[in-house]
């Protein structure tokens, strides 16, 4: 029997862990368990399931609890389901207020009660368990007995009308006194939606065809009762959705003399039905598909392609340096940009394709059909030109651009999930190229993506497995012939394989974040490090500089690290220097600049490395608190060979003076660019020349000892300069 089946129970939880504790509660009772990760999946699962009771939480990205529970309760078809909110407030005065408006009617916190949250579950599906079999019961009674806000209509075998209850007659504008329509009148064959398109499916075709043959086919198949839904329309020209039930009647012998038809104006349930499935599968902010359509119909879409040898092609696209835009203008700003970028789009596409917002200002596209590579790069063009247009929007102007990854379907080699890896993976390679371009992808590719996921995954286990080491550079001061500060490298050593650089695993640990976890590792290791060397005899207030990613600086996060390691083990903060990259692009320049001026106000210095190679050198020293500079190897290493090199390095120690900052020459390894920068009044000396990057360890040797370390060097210095001669043989670049 229906009504001993198991009960549903939805459990709406944007937090997977929290569904399943929730889960795992309710598991001892007989019933089965559905999980939504959304309130637009939520309302999805409710579409396509009967509910004993949802478990719905209150607080959830995109709508909220309360939301949802208005949307389920505005129809009339779901108003019926019992809905108690998950709360990890109970205080939260507010939000329950509006889940009880909206139609809630209990309440648990988190951590929840397990005695409490069972016993409740559990009285809903016995309320529902009665529901059901009281359902059954009035099925079975007399139709003429239904709620008096259905129509009931009496109809001959000619389908004449020969009673209508008020109803009815309000519903079909026909008169009390004298009506002689048949009920053919009011059905239309062809329906219009509730949204306004046409809808050419017969909803009422299989009642018309009933009605024509004068019950006959009822007769002869033994059919004498009928359940559907149409478009009607009353005398009045009213057109509306209905529902409605056909049962034949007989007379005392048996034969068919006519029927009873009961029917219900169901428009406003069907509108909102509508707007329900238009949730599920469209984007709220931009109204286009969203990505659970887009999933849909490329399963579809696949499965065409290998029937009807047709193409198929996916674009995975995004906008460059959304987040950017977000935090410089607002997120309103924001949304208005992916909107207008969701019309650009849709306008260029054709109307079998397919344009889906994924998240964020991940879009994807669906081109069916598509002749050539040469008509997919047309369509790709298109759309960066368009893009790129420039916008004003609530009176800002903003330009931007967009990155585009394309892949065809081969169905020989491909499944869904490799399509759209190998789009993305485009994606990532247009990216890697400057932005503002499509690539399709190609099989070095995805030989790249293999190499740089597989970086990734031994990044995640080395530094688990002490694969991670930092060595020290040293920095030598000419005057004083002595060391007085070093930088913190980071090494990778893996258990298998040989070293791998630094120039190849640290940019992919910025791209998908590794760097924070990375910085971290850093940070507390030199600081570790910087405890015990101040123990030492001649560390006298040495300075250790440690490279900061752009991505670190991002939030706040950093610097609370830094106070606390730098309270953990007991060092003066003036012994750290935070060092950061002037090529580095940032997505927000304020939110970093102002970290850094919060890191300089704790007595941390701060350097910019690379000097000289960016294209704001000068943006850098005005608006930054920077204490060091660091003329870039690029320019040392042409000392004595480009003049034009050697006049940057002059202009640049020519700023630095004037702004009263120390400069660092870094990569020396010759005679001849010491002489040059000693001449030009450089002290401090950074490079293979005196010392290539050392253990932590021999740093502390020379700490320990008031031995000069690097006499042989200096020797060799002072010997070059008292002769215009080419070095000594003995003058070499320490390896």
């Amino acid at each position: 029997m229906e009504n001993l089946r198991k009960s549903n129970v939805l459990i709406v939880d944007d937090v997977a862990s929290q569904r399943n504790i929730l889960q795992h509660i309710l598991s001892p009772l007989d019933i089965t368990i559905i999980q939504a990760f959304s309130g637009k999946n939520a309302l999805d699962k409710v579409l396509n399931h009967e509910f004993a009771v949802i478990l719905m939480d209150i607080e959830m990205p995109g709508m909220k609890g309360y939301e949802v529970v208005n949307l389920i309760h505005s129809n009339q078809r779901f108003k019926h389901i019992p809905i108690i909110m998950v709360t990890s407030n109970h205080n939260n005065s507010e939000a329950l207020n509006k889940s009880y408006e909206a139609g809630a009617v209990d309440f648990v916190t988190k951590p929840v009660n397990k005695t409490i949250l069972t016993n409740k579950v559990a009285q809903f599906i016995a309320m529902e368990e009665h529901r059901r079999i009281a359902e059954d019961s009035t099925a079975r009674l007399n139709i003429l007995l239904n709620t008096v806000s259905e129509g009931i209509l009496g109809i001959d075998l000619d389908g004449k009308i020969t009673f209508a209850n008020p109803k009815a007659l309000e519903l079909l504008g026909i008169d009390s006194e004298n009506f002689s329509n048949k009920i053919q009148d009011f059905l239309e064959l062809h329906n219009q939606n509730p949204t306004g398109s046409l809808d050419y499916r017969d909803y009422n075709r299989e009642l018309i065809d009933l009605l024509s043959s004068n019950f006959y086919n009822a007769t002869r198949i033994g059919k004498t009762s009928l359940k559907g839904s149409g478009n009607w329309q009353s005398m009045t020209g009213n057109t509306f959705h209905a529902d409605y039930s056909f049962d034949a009647t007989r007379q005392l012998n048996g034969e068919i003399d006519g029927a009873v038809l009961t029917f219900k104006d169901t428009t406003q349930e069907k509108e909102t039905e509508a707007k329900l499935l238009h949730l599920a599968n469209f984007d709220y902010l931009t109204n286009i598909s969203n990505r659970a359509y887009f999933y849909d119909t490329l399963k579809k879409s696949i499965i065409r392609v290998k029937r009807s040898n047709t193409t198929l092609a996916v674009m995975c696209l995004d906008i460059d340096h959304f987040k950017f835009i977000n935090d410089q203008y607002g997120h309103d700003i924001g949304d208005l940009l992916l909107q207008n970028i969701s019309q650009k789009l849709t306008g260029i596409l054709r109307e079998n394709d397919l344009i889906s917002r994924m998240g964020g200002d991940e879009f994807a596209i669906i081109l069916q059909d598509i002749p050539t590579k040469i008509n997919v790069a047309k369509v790709a063009q298109k759309i960066l030109n368009s893009v790129s247009e420039p916008l004003e929007l609530n009176s800002i102007k903003i330009e931007v651009s967009t990155s585009i990854g394309i892949a065809f379907y081969y169905p020989d080699s491909m499944n869904m999930h490799d399509l759209l890896k190998a789009a993305d993976t485009a994606l990532y390679e247009a990216k890697s190229e400057g932005r503002n371009n499509f690539q399709f992808f190609a099989k070095q590719m995805q030989d790249k993506a293999e190499k740089i996921q597989r970086v990734q995954m031994l990044l995640s286990k080395a530094i688990l497995n002490n694969e991670l080491t930092v060595l020290y550079q040293p920095k030598i001061s000419l005057s004083q012939e002595k060391m007085v500060g070093c930088e913190a490298l980071i090494r990778w050593f893996p258990e298998e394989g040989n070293q791998i650089s630094p120039d190849v695993f640290i940019p992919i640990a910025e791209q998908n974040g590794q760097i924070i976890e990375l910085g971290d590792w850093v940070l507390n290791k030199v600081c570790q490090q910087i405890s015990y060397w101040q123990t030492l005899p001649y560390f006298k207030g040495m300075v250790t500089a440690l490279n900061v990613s752009v991505r670190q600086l991002g939030t706040s996060e950093f610097r609370v690290k830094l106070v606390k390691a730098i309270n953990t083990y007991g060092i003066k903060p003036e012994y750290v220097e935070i060092e950061v990259t002037e090529t580095a692009t940032f997505d927000d320049q304020n939110v970093f600049i102002s970290e850094l001026e919060k890191i300089h106000a704790l007595g941390v210095k701060i350097s910019i490395d690379d000097f000289g190679t960016g294209h704001s050198s000068l943006d850098y020293l005005r608006k930054m608190p920077v204490d060091i500079i660091k003329i870039d190897s690029s320019f040392i290493k042409d000392i004595g060979k480009d003049e034009q090199d050697e006049e940057i390095i002059r202009t640049i120690l020519a700023i630095s003076k004037t702004m009263s900052i120390q400069v660092i020459a870094e990569g020396v390894e010759t005679v001849e660019q010491l002489i040059f920068l000693e001449k030009n009044q450089v002290d401090n000396i950074q490079g293979y020349y005196f010392s290539k990057p050392i253990q932590a360890q021999a740093i502390s040797d020379a700490l320990n000892s008031n031995k000069n370390h690097y006499k042989e060097q200096f020797d060799c210095f002072e010997k070059r300069k008292a002769i215009d001669v080419k070095p000594l043989p003995y003058c070499v670049v320490v390896k």
